[in-house]
């Protein structure tokens, strides 16, 4: 029986997972390398500094049981392409007739004295701040994007709920600000879109610096490369990702492993990678989902299914999370949607694993420290 290994068992290698059962049935064998034994809604992290829902835990045992995965908790460490062999961090080889790299990106502090928000390791500190503004000891904060970060939208969803959470708590005269080095706000989505969310920061009150680069956290301020200061007390900023850099395998100057429309990877046979561990600029994970359900498609041919691979064509689309009720995005293609392409609409935005999810499938207790 062939064997398929996917490594990483995010958005992008479950949404494979699933895809690969419907395309290949049982025929095939699945071996899941994860270490992390819960998926996280991640993107839903932003609400907890809040009071929001908790996001939703996902029992990866019971995923990969559903749909007749070995899990394996392990982490890729490196590809031996020739033999089709890998290694794994705790030093177990495995063998496959396909593999899917899935595995992902590094987030690692990008300015200096700020505070980085990652998901659930920032929620505490995050709730803090909060607490200093509501008792008036903190009256200025700006919100980060560092330069290279292409995926900004949690950092303009932070801003939007700060400013509701201060509003209903009659704190005023705070000072929020937006500092980016993009052209306009979420400009990934295009000039329609940008318009919308610029309108909408300058109804809630909070400022924007577009074409800004932030450095560091100074006495005086968020630092601007090129000199300029933003006055802020605190700085909350967005991290920057780094690549695997997997032994053995391409990779770009910073680790990211290129792929072709069909998540190939170059030079690799049977090798195919998805999500954010690949060159792919925008971090995200519906764009992570379809990457993974082109990479399918072709590994299911590859073994010999009727199928005709499709090849990868991003389409952005994501849920912002306004506080005053949520707002689809779509990028400016000339086809403006007013519903997801996905039902149910969630910030999981997935072909395969999406109505798994909804269904209840799979969940489990909330992962502490994710």
């Amino acid at each position: 029986m062939p064997t398929i290994v996917i490594a990483g068992g995010g958005i992008a290698g479950l949404e494979a997972l699933a895809a690969l059962r419907g395309h290949l049935g049982r025929d095939v064998r699945i071996d899941l390398l994860e270490a992390n034994l819960d998926l996280v809604e991640r993107p839903v992290t932003v609400l907890e500094p809040f009071g929001g829902v908790t996001p939703r835990s996902f029992d990866l045992a019971r995923i990969a049981a559903d749909h007749g995965a070995v899990l394996h908790p392990d982490r890729l460490a490196s590809v031996s392409p020739a033999a089709r062999r890998l290694s794994t961090v705790r030093g177990d080889v495995l063998r496959y007739d396909a593999l899917l790299v899935a595995v992902g990106a590094r987030p690692e502090p990008a300015v200096p004295g700020a505070l980085t928000f990652s998901g659930r390791r920032g929620v505490g500190a995050l709730r803090r701040l909060l607490a200093d503004l509501i008792a008036r000891r903190v009256r200025s904060v700006a919100f980060a994007a560092p330069v290279g970060v292409t995926w900004t939208l949690p950092l303009y969803e932070l801003a939007l709920m700060t400013a509701e959470r201060l509003r209903s708590a009659r704190v005023d005269g705070v000072r929020l600000a937006v500092v980016t080095p993009e052209d306009d706000p979420l400009d990934v989505f295009g000039t329609r879109p940008a318009k919308r969310v610029r309108a909408l920061l300058a109804e809630r009150g909070i400022g924007v610096w577009t074409h800004a680069v932030p450095k560091c956290v100074g006495s005086g301020g968020l630092e601007i490369v090129g000199g300029a200061t933003v006055a802020a007390d605190r700085v909350v900023a967005l991290p920057r990702l780094g690549g695997p850099s997997i032994a053995g395998l391409p990779n770009d100057a910073a680790g990211f492993i290129p792929t072709d429309r069909y998540g190939a990877v170059p030079g690799t046979p049977a090798v195919w990678a998805a999500g954010d561990a690949t060159t792919l600029p925008v971090k995200q994970g519906a764009l992570a989902a379809q990457q993974a359900d082109a990479a399918a498609e072709a590994i299911a041919a590859h073994f010999g299914a009727d199928i005709t691979p499709e090849p990868f064509r991003p389409v952005l689309r994501a849920l912002l999370f306004d506080p005053r009720g949520p707002r689809l995005l779509v990028a400016d293609d000339g086809q403006q949607a007013t519903t997801p392409m996905w039902w149910p609409a969630s910030k999981i935005a997935a072909r395969h694993l999406a109505p798994y999810l909804a269904a209840g499938s799979g969940v489990g207790s909330a992962a502490d420290g994710q």
